[in-house]
C-alpha cells in the first residue's frame, strides 16, 4: 500500500497526537508550494520525507525570527510522526530504546575526553555528536553494527546526510586503536571495521588494498609524478636534454603532455585519492570486461581504448538508469574521473596516446553531449526557474521581504552565534557563525547586483601581482563601496560597476575590519590573502583570461556550502545565480515594464530581460506581488530604490 499523508493525517487525529504535530503535518503542502488538497498525492514514505521535503520551505510557513531551528523543530515532529504511524501499520512496536541508550552510553565516555582545542585532550568538545545520526537511524547497538546495516541506512540518506554518515563510520572505525588508552570503548566497538556507505544505485565497492602491489607501486610512481611541482618537473625535462636526447623533440613531447606548463597541486592527498578513485573505477570496468584485476602489474594496462570506453559508458547507462542518481552530463563524477585520468596519462604517464584517447573520448561521450543538452534545455530550463520564483512570490509575498532584508537579518543572527561561540570559547562554532556573516556580506552584494557565483569567489579587496582588485579606494567622504569586474571577468565581457550602499555597506566594513581578520585567525589562511572571501583555493580560470589569479580563495563547493548555511537560516533557498531571478521580480515589482532598468542591473540586453521576464506569468506575479507587498511591507521598495540606484 502507498501511503500518503493524508493517510497520515487521518490517524494522527483518530490516535489523539499533539496538536503542533498535526499542524507541522498539514503544513507539508504550504512548504512544497501546493495545495492543502495535495495532501492525498503526497507519499509519506519517511526515505521520500527526507530527500524531498526535511529542510525545504520553512519561509512559507514560519514567522520564526530562527527558521532554521523551527524548521529542524518541525521536521523533527513530522520524522518522529511518521515512525510511529508505520509502525502501527505493521504490527510493531517502535525500536528497542535500549538500542538508543547503547549509542548514547558510548556518547557519553568520548565527551568524557572532549576539551577545548590545544587542552591535551583526545577530541574537540562536541566530538560525540557525529553519532547522533547513527543513534537515531541504526537498528542495531553499535557493537552489532555490521556492514549490511551502514548500507541500509545510507540507501534510506540524501547524498548530503550520507557525507556524514561516511564521517561517523570512519570515527568508528578509529576507536578500534584506543580501548588500551580507554577500556570503556571495547564493549561498544563493531567486530569488524565498517566500510562507508553505498548509495542505493552505486556500484560495487573496489577495495585497493586488495589489488595487486605491483599495480599499485605502478600507481603510486605515476602520481608522484603528477604531484610533482614545476621544479621536479624542469629538472627532469633538463637531465633527458643533457643525456643526449633532441632538445626539440624533447619540449615537443613536453609540451603536448602539459608537463612544461604544469602547475603546481594545492591539496596533494586529495588529489592523489582522486586519482585512486579514477584508477579503482578503471578496474571494475575491467573486471566487468571479463579481465582478472589478480593479473594487472602495470598502471599503461588500464589505459587502453576498450577499457576506458567501456568505463564511461557503463557510468553514463548506469547513472540514467538509476532513480536515485543524477544525470552523468549534469553530474560532475564523470567529468572528475575523466579529469584524473588525463592528468595520470600526460603527467604521471607521459603516454601521449593514452592521452590523446582519452580526450577524444571525453569530447565523444562527454563534452560534445553536455553542449548540445545545455544548448536546448538551457532556455526552457531557465524559463522555468522564472516561472518557478515568480510562482513563489506570489504565494508568498513574504519572501521579497526575507530576501530583501535577508543581509541584514543573517548579520544580527551571525553576531548572536559568535558571541555565544566565544562565550562557550568554542572555535568551530564561532567560525560557523563568521560563515553566517559572510553569507549576510554575499546576500548583501547578490542583492545590490546579482553576479555569477565566480566574481563573489573572487571578488579582490586588494591587488597582488597583474590581479588588480576589484573593490576601489574610497573617495574622501563616501561612505559607500563600489567593486568594479573588467569584461574578462564577466560572462558577457563587458564592465560592471557593483555599488554597495547604506546597510549593506554597513556590514560590508564590519566584514573587512572586524569578522574577516578573524576569520583569517581562526582558520589559519594567509593573513596576505586579497580575496573578499578568503580560502586556500588556486581558483580555476578559463583559457584566454588574460592574467592569472593568485592562490587564497574559496573553492566552489566551499563557497556554495556557505551560502547554503546562510539560506538555512533565512529557511529558503534560491542558488546564488538565481538571485539574479529575484532582483529581476522584484524590480518589475517596483518598476513594472521597465526592462530597460532591470537589464542595466542584471548587465545583459534588455531583449534578453524582456524574453526572460516579460511573459503572462512574470508579469502577473509582479503585479500582484507588488499589491501585496505595498500593503504589508510600504517600506521594502525604499531600501530596494536606495540599492537599486543605476
Amino acid at each position: 500500500m502507498n501511503h500518503t499523508f493524508r493517510d497520515v493525517d487521518a490517524w494522527a487525529i483518530e490516535t489523539g497526537e499533539p496538536k503542533d504535530t498535526v499542524r507541522s503535518l498539514r503544513r507539508i503542502p504550504a512548504r512544497l508550494g501546493l495545495l492543502d488538497a495535495d495532501m492525498g498525492s503526497l507519499s509519506a514514505d519517511p526515505v521520500r520525507f527526507e530527500k524531498e521535503i526535511a529542510g525545504q520551505g520553512y519561509a512559507r510557513v514560519s514567522c520564526a525570527r530562527d527558521k532554521k531551528a523551527a524548521g529542524r523543530r518541525e521536521d523533527s515532529r513530522i520524522r518522529a510522526l511518521l515512525k510511529r504511524y508505520h509502525a502501527a501499520q505493521v504490527g510493531t512496536g517502535l525500536r528497542d530504546e535500549a538500542l538508543r541508550a547503547r549509542y548514547s552510553a558510548l556518547m557519553s565516555v568520548i565527551a568524557e575526553h572532549e576539551g577545548q582545542p590545544g587542552s591535551g585532550a583526545l577530541w574537540n568538545i562536541g566530538r560525540h555528536r557525529s553519532l547522533c545520526g547513527l543513534r537515531a537511524r541504526a537498528r542495531k547497538a553499535p557493537e552489532d553494527l555490521t556492514q549490511t546495516e551502514v548500507d541500509r541506512i545510507g540507501r534510506e540518506m540524501t547524498s548530503n546526510k550520507r557525507k556524514g554518515l561516511r564521517k561517523t563510520v570512519g570515527f568508528l572505525n578509529s576507536l578500534a586503536g584506543l580501548p588500551d588508552e580507554i577500556p570503556q570503548l571495547r564493549e561498544f566497538l563493531p567486530s569488524e571495521p565498517l566500510a562507508p556507505p553505498v548509495g542505493a544505485s552505486w556500484a560495487r565497492r573496489m577495495d585497493w588494498e586488495v589489488l595487486p602491489a605491483p599495480l599499485r607501486s605502478s600507481f603510486e610512481t605515476a602520481a608522484d609524478a603528477c604531484l610533482a611541482g614545476n621544479d621536479d618537473l624542469a629538472e627532469q625535462i633538463l637531465a633527458r636534454i643533457e643525456a643526449g636526447e633532441d632538445p626539440e623533440m624533447v619540449m615537443a613531447e613536453a609540451d603536448a603532455l602539459g608537463v612544461a606548463k604544469a602547475s603546481s597541486v594545492g591539496k596533494p592527498t586529495a588529489a592523489r585519492k582522486q586519482y585512486q578513485s579514477a584508477v579503482a573505477w578503471l578496474v571494475r570496468s575491467w573486471e566487468n570486461e571479463g579481465g582478472d584485476a589478480a593479473g594487472l602489474t602495470d598502471l599503461r594496462s588500464l589505459f587502453g581504448r576498450a577499457t576506458l570506453e567501456a568505463a564511461i559508458k557503463d557510468q553514463i547507462s548506469r547513472s540514467r538508469a538509476a532513480s536515485d542518481l543524477r544525470d552523468p552530463l549534469s553530474s560532475g563524477t564523470l567529468a572528475t574521473r575523466l579529469a584524473s585520468l588525463t592528468t595520470l596519462a600526460g603527467r604521471g604517464l607521459e603516454d601521449a596516446k593514452a592521452l590523446a584517447i582519452l580526450k577524444l573520448l571525453k569530447a565523444q561521450h562527454y563534452d560534445v553531449p553536455r553542449k548540445k543538452l545545455l544548448q536546448s534545455g538551457n532556455e526552457e530550463g531557465l524559463q522555468m526557474e522564472v516561472d518557478r520564483i515568480a510562482a513563489k512570490l506570489r504565494q508568498s509575498p513574504v519572501l521579497a521581504t526575507l530576501w530583501s532584508n535577508a543581509p541584514q537579518r543573517l548579520a544580527k543572527v551571525a553576531r548572536e552565534r559568535i558571541e555565544s561561540a566565544r562565550d562557550e570559547k568554542t572555535i568551530s562554532r564561532e567560525i560557523t557563525a563568521l560563515r553566517i556573516f559572510a553569507g549576510a556580506v554575499t546576500y548583501a552584494l547578490q542583492m545590490s547586483r546579482p553576479m555569477r557565483t565566480r566574481c563573489l569567489r573572487h571578488a579582490r579587496i586588494a591587488s597582488e601581482g597583474e590581479a588588480h582588485a576589484n573593490l576601489l579606494r574610497m573617495a574622501p567622504g563616501e561612505d559607500h563601496y563600489t567593486f568594479r569586474f573588467a569584461p574578462w571577468e564577466i560572462k558577457n565581457r563587458s564592465w560592471v560597476t557593483v555599488d554597495v550602499v547604506d546597510g549593506d555597506a554597513d556590514l560590508l566594513r564590519e566584514w573587512l575590519e572586524k569578522w574577516r581578520p578573524r576569520m583569517i585567525e581562526l582558520q589559519k589562511l594567509d593573513p596576505k590573502s586579497v580575496y573578499l572571501f578568503p580560502g586556500k583555493t588556486l581558483p580555476k580560470q578559463d583559457k584566454g583570461d588574460p592574467i592569472t589569479l593568485p592562490r587564497g580563495c574559496y573553492s566552489s563547493s566551499a563557497f556554495l556550502e556557505l551560502w547554503w548555511d546562510a539560506s538555512e537560516v533565512l529557511g529558503d533557498h534560491e542558488t546564488p545565480h538565481r538571485m539574479r531571478h529575484v532582483v529581476a521580480l522584484l524590480i518589475l515589482a517596483l518598476r513594472p515594464g521597465d526592462y530597460a532598468f532591470v537589464s542595466t542591473v542584471l548587465g545583459n540586453q534588455e531583449d534578453t530581460a524582456r524574453t526572460h521576464y516579460g511573459r503572462d506569468d512574470s508579469q502577473a506575479a509582479a503585479r500582484e506581488a507588488r499589491a501585496a507587498l505595498i500593503a504589508q511591507h510600504p517600506d521594502l521598495f525604499k531600501n530596494l530604490k536606495r540599492r537599486h540606484r543605476i
